[in-house]
């Protein structure tokens, strides 16, 4: 009789499906690396700290970085102060990604972050977004007056 330890092979399934790889990096996966104090404001005195972030596009002239835009817990600050901001962020619900979030999120359509390749590689993959969620935050980002034409041409971020 053979046994199957079903557990492993779960284990197994979960880090093969979480292990991103340059295939998975396309507008719309969800995302989670690590960032260091160099790289964003960590203010509670960590050296790094988990950022979720949704891959928005590939940056052609560098042919190295990924645009994209971060989930956070709460609103960006900005947006008490930016009708702009305010208006870019975007309501994610637990419910649709409860693998990649704790709790409902906003997604930052504010501005874009370049991420290496290396660095998006060392992170962790938990799939896409679901539809609405991705025409409704793509036209945030094609709309928005917080990102210039510039940075949405960059990531081939346009009106279709």
């Amino acid at each position: 009789m053979i046994m199957v330890d079903l557990r492993a092979l779960q284990d197994e399934y979960i880090k093969k499906f979480r292990e991103v790889t340059r295939e998975k990096l396309k507008p719309g996966a969800l995302i989670e690396t690590n960032f260091t104090d160099e790289e964003i404001v960590i203010k509670d005195g960590r050296k790094q700290k988990p950022k979720k972030l949704i891959i928005i596009g590939y940056d052609k002239e560098s042919d190295t970085y990924y645009g994209s835009v971060f989930v956070n817990t709460k609103m960006n600050p900005k947006s008490d102060f930016s009708e702009e901001f305010f208006a870019s962020q975007y309501l994610i619900k637990k419910e649709n990604y409860s693998d990649f979030l704790r709790y409902d999120s906003y997604v930052d359509c504010g501005g874009i972050i370049s991420c290496s390749i290396v660095k998006l590689l060392s992170g962790e993959f938990f799939g896409e977004l679901n539809e609405e969620d991705h025409k409704n935050i793509w036209n945030i980002l094609e709309t928005t007056d917080t990102l210039t034409t510039k940075q949405k041409k960059r990531y081939g971020i346009c009106r279709r």
